[in-house]
């Protein structure tokens, strides 16, 4: 009896030994991951928070689904709970790019009329950084900030590329690049791009009202058989 109960709780600390292993793996990387993209994002919250609530979440969603479900809800529970945060957190990334791309091509003219100004490119970013709206003026305001410090402006430029990940600004920071190194009229590009831009925009909104009611009639069909 004393080796079974020996063995018993052996066994019993092992696993709650791997448990706290693999909880704090999962927590290290959840507070990276989570507090990376919240930098992006310009969100004031605290990722250690997050976590802890995350896992609150998930504990009283996976206790209700399993009183009023069983096993299976609560195993459906708790995964939702897990993912909950990360979906919240790029759905929100996305609107954020939606709205960068959106203000982009007035961005665009904006730029192309203080160049048309006398405004060099430097001048013109400052401008966009402080009177355009944000998420637009956030990112510009970085590679502002880091071209203050002495970093090149077509470094900066690829990382915000890399942050926003658009083929919007691929076409920027070519049409700016190209500029800089063989010369040229930088401001009819910027405002040759601005109205590709607009109407790009024009055409997939056209697109997205065509095909709504296909795209809501999708989601029922898809999400009926859970339901039922």
């Amino acid at each position: 009896r004393w080796t079974i109960l020996c063995s018993t709780g052996l066994t019993v600390v092992l696993w709650m030994l791997i448990a706290n292993r693999v909880v704090g793996a999962y927590r290290s990387r959840f507070v990276r991951a989570v507090g990376l993209s919240l930098k992006q994002n310009f969100l004031l919250a605290d990722p250690h928070t997050l976590f802890a609530t995350s896992v609150a979440v998930t504990l009283v969603l996976g206790i209700a689904a399993y009183s009023s479900i069983g096993p299976v809800g609560a195993v459906a529970a708790s995964v939702l709970g897990v993912a909950g945060p990360r979906l919240v957190i790029g759905y929100m990334t996305k609107q954020r790019i939606k709205q960068f791309v959106y203000q982009l091509p007035d961005a665009l003219l904006a730029l192309s009329s203080a160049l048309r100004a006398g405004s060099n490119l430097p001048k013109g970013l400052e401008l966009l950084a402080t009177r355009q709206p944000a998420p637009l003026s956030q990112e510009f305001m970085i590679v502002l900030a880091e071209q203050r410090v002495g970093r090149p402006l077509t470094d900066s430029l690829s990382d915000m590329r890399r942050r926003i990940n658009t083929a919007e600004l691929d076409l920027m920071n070519t049409a700016m690049n190209l500029s800089r190194r063989v010369g040229g009229n930088l401001a009819d590009t910027l405002e040759s791009l601005a109205k590709t831009l607009q109407e790009k925009a024009h055409i997939e909104g056209k697109i997205d009202a065509l095909t709504s009611m296909g795209r809501a009639q999708g989601w029922v069909v898809g999400l009926l058989p859970i339901f039922i």
